[in-house]
């Protein structure tokens, strides 16, 4: 079960969201697997492992989180993944 699910529209081909998420990510230091269309990552915190899901639908890129550290608040989560894909 999702400990947090958001989604965030964008402009312009799936493939561009989805490069600009897995850019962010290994640039963090985590991982990310998956295509134009879903897939998973994780991404190491000071506080703990954040891991999630993505899937990209129309012009909405949807994040469940998985597993977060108890002491994250997923709204912080949100408001760091929505900051790396309105970048650029």
């Amino acid at each position: 079960m999702a400990k947090h699910s958001f989604s965030v529209p964008f402009s312009g081909p799936s493939q561009d969201i989805v490069a600009k998420a897995k850019a962010a990510i290994e640039k963090a230091g985590g991982q990310f697997n998956g295509n134009d269309g879903s897939g998973d990552f994780s991404v190491p915190t000071p506080a703990g492992t954040v891991k999630g899901r993505y899937a990209v639908a129309a012009q909405s890129f949807s994040v469940d989180i998985t597993d977060k550290p108890f002491i994250v608040p997923g709204s912080a989560i949100e408001s760091q993944v929505r900051k790396f894909l309105e970048k650029g």
